[in-house]
């Protein structure tokens, strides 16, 4: 075990702490002590970033799954070498300032794939379907025959996927076997990649026209900001559904929200919202026809062992001097 000289990985996280630690602590053996640390997923005033500076005094790595890093709190880690991000998304650390302070940031692509291909069916279909209506009508408010409605199938469709990545093209797949019609667009492919993962290749304002349900997989970067704005949703079919479980930034929620009012869209279903935690007084929180849940798409006992795992394995090889399997920057 460590000693007061050998630095410690901390799991930074406020919830599912035992499902983590167990493949870290696999990973890490006898080397090194793991600790949790239940880092708040907020920005942090200066007094509390100070306090949790304090927590984490001499870790060597983090697994990072709620909490920010920013250059003032690098700066009150020295011994920090490594933070893993647990999962794919990388936008919660400044990793730039982690590059001048020779800090490794590693994440884990598509480790969560699965996870959140199979929990984009479920909001798809719970918008076609409205089951959290009915649902909520059946059993809180013991209603019967005005619970019921019609929905919609899936089969028939048009599915238009932004981002065609390890989860796009998966959801690709299925939505295939729905009997669905995939089209796609994703900048970093060929048209020919595109036809390979599964779906018909189309500009970015075609598949905005031609989707009855579009469905997001980019990543959270500069280009990709508010990329589902007012000029695109009026680009869209008054009928089509929106579903996003990428990245809160890719859309901005005032333009979603005042277009849901109005019945420019037929509905949307957010796994995620722009900053989090959210902002409680977003006018998304008033439209209609939406579903949004608790940024869950990875969080299956599945997925989030092998994250962990994932993760941690890279740890412990920066630790012990290799370089890790996963990098985001050089140093």
């Amino acid at each position: 075990m460590s000693s007061a000289s050998t630095p410690w990985i901390a799991l930074a996280a406020n919830e599912q702490l035992p499902i983590l630690e167990d493949p870290v602590l696999k990973a890490a053996g006898d080397a090194f002590e793991v600790r949790g640390v239940a880092l708040p997923y907020k920005p942090l005033s200066a007094e509390e970033e100070a306090h949790w500076a304090g927590a984490l005094e001499g870790a060597g790595a983090i697994l990072l799954r709620s909490g920010y890093i920013t250059a003032s709190l690098l700066d009150r880690l020295p011994d920090l070498k490594v933070i893993a991000v647990h999962g794919a998304g990388v936008d919660p650390v400044d990793v730039a300032a982690c590059t001048e302070r020779g800090v490794l940031v590693t994440n884990t692509p598509g480790a969560n794939a699965d996870a959140v291909t199979e929990i984009t069916f479920g909001l798809m279909l719970a918008l076609l379907r409205r089951i959290p209506e009915a649902a909520h009508k059946a059993k809180a408010e013991k209603a019967w025959d005005s619970a019921r409605h019609t929905g919609g199938e899936l089969k028939g469709r048009v599915l238009g996927l932004i981002g065609l990545g390890q989860i796009g093209q998966r959801v690709a797949r299925i939505a295939d076997a729905f009997g669905m019609g995939v089209i796609a667009h994703d900048p970093a492919l060929s048209e020919e990649e595109i036809t390979r993962r599964g779906a018909e290749p189309m500009s970015f304002d075609g598949v905005l026209a031609s989707a009855d349900i579009l469905s997001l997989h980019a990543p959270a970067i500069p280009a990709t900001r508010h990329m589902i704005n007012a000029d695109a949703i009026a680009k869209m079919k008054p009928s089509a559904m929106i579903v996003n479980c990428a990245r809160g930034s890719l859309i901005d929620e005032a333009a979603l929200s005042q277009a849901l009012v109005e019945g420019r869209l037929g509905g949307a279903a957010l796994d995620v919202l722009e900053g989090e935690p959210p902002d409680p007084n977003s006018p998304i929180y008033g439209a209609p026809n939406l579903i949004v849940t608790p940024h869950m798409a990875g969080s299956t006992e599945e997925c989030l062992r092998t994250i962990a795992g994932t993760a941690g394995a890279d740890m412990v090889r920066v630790l012990s001097g290799q370089p890790p399997l996963h990098p985001v920057n050089e140093i």
